[in-house]
């Protein structure tokens, strides 16, 4: 891969690593959120109002999203390799080229699609009920588009990789290639 794409691919993967953060602390916030109100009801009898609808509607995309593409780099995610792995290095190399290029079809309509849904959730005020009040709920529909924009990123990088290498690779750096296309 040309040193340019090394380049911002190292700034890539540090966007993706806040992302991962990201989605630590919030998993860890809707645990913690959630055990209160476990012992809000078990020892006050009174549950956290909208409990559910807030850990539904905000910390669930806030604990998904970000780091979906920081997942998605490390090639642990499924594939075919079990089948892929016995074909030449050419047939394998080009299966992977196809394969990215669907999801690189499928996430990009994913991200258009969401996108959409997010700018019309803004423009009609998008919101649901909660414990008697009503809370925005727009803002957080654009953690969709947004992720899977990551992700389109991260495929365009696998393509080039795999298109300028000899080896065929599931991941940009190639630290998990081996236990995802095993060698011959």
């Amino acid at each position: 891969m040309p040193a340019i794409l090394k380049k911002s691919y190292v700034i890539y993967s540090r966007i993706k690593f806040i992302g991962l953060i990201i989605s630590g602390i919030c998993l860890f916030l809707m645990m913690v959120f959630i055990v209160a109100d476990v012992l809000s009801r078990n020892i006050l009898s009174k549950s956290i109002p909208g409990n559910y609808e807030i850990v539904r509607y905000y910390f669930m995309p806030l604990a998904l999203f970000p780091g979906v593409a920081y997942a998605y780099g490390t090639g642990i995610f499924p594939r075919i390799t079990m089948i892929v792995s016995k074909l030449s290095k050419k047939i394998q190399k080009l299966i992977v080229i196809l394969l990215l290029f669907v999801e690189l079809v499928l996430f990009s309509l994913v991200f258009y699609f969401g996108l959409q849904y997010g700018l019309s959730g803004v423009e009609e005020g998008l919101a649901f009920p909660a414990g008697g009040k009503m809370y925005p709920l727009y803002p957080f529909i654009f953690l969709v588009p947004i992720g899977f924009g990551m992700l389109i990123i991260e495929i365009i990088f696998l393509i080039i990789r795999n298109l300028t290498s000899p080896e065929p690779s599931l991941t940009v750096t190639g630290e998990v290639e081996e236990e995802v296309i095993p060698k011959q």
